[in-house]
């Protein structure tokens, strides 16, 4: 039985990944100028290709939301959360120096990283809720085999 909370985890962990995909592209772009290289030919900055693995990323927060959302165990839903928690990190990463990362020098892309940074936050933060939340019918449970415990001679 789906409780308040886990369709509220998992109403705003489709709105992340939704503001995930759009964020790279849409909401707070990356840089669209191309880099010239030593022999004429254009490329796109590392930034570019931060914002389209960063796509890939919330398209997986999405999907994760959907299978939570109709997932029925309490299991599922935690193994689900770790799942947010990691894509999380992962939307945490790819901006810095230890994931693609983006322009070294100050430019669109710097704000597209701090908002990256809040949301991979937040998917975190929803994750772990999940994660940590006590599962109700396991407390109910083991308060019967406590009762019973102490009841008896």
């Amino acid at each position: 039985m789906k409780t308040k909370l886990q369709k509220v985890t998992g109403t705003i962990g489709l709105l992340l990944g939704g503001l995930i995909i759009l964020t790279p592209f849409h909401l707070a772009p990356v840089c669209q100028r191309l880099l010239e290289l030593k022999t004429g030919r254009l490329v796109h900055m590392r930034c570019h290709y931060t914002g389209q693995a960063e796509v890939y990323l919330g398209i997986a927060v999405l999907l994760t939301s959907l299978f939570f959302l109709l997932a029925q165990g309490s299991g599922a839903r935690k193994a689900l959360g770790k799942v947010w928690a990691v894509l999380g990190l992962l939307v945490l990463l790819l901006p810095t120096k230890y994931g693609i990362g983006v322009c070294l020098s100050p430019m669109e892309c710097w704000t597209t990283r701090i908002v990256l940074y809040v949301l991979g936050g937040l998917v975190v933060a929803n994750g772990l809720a999940v994660h940590l939340e006590k599962d109700r019918a396991a407390d109910a449970t083991s308060g019967e085999r406590r009762a019973h415990l102490s009841s008896a001679p």
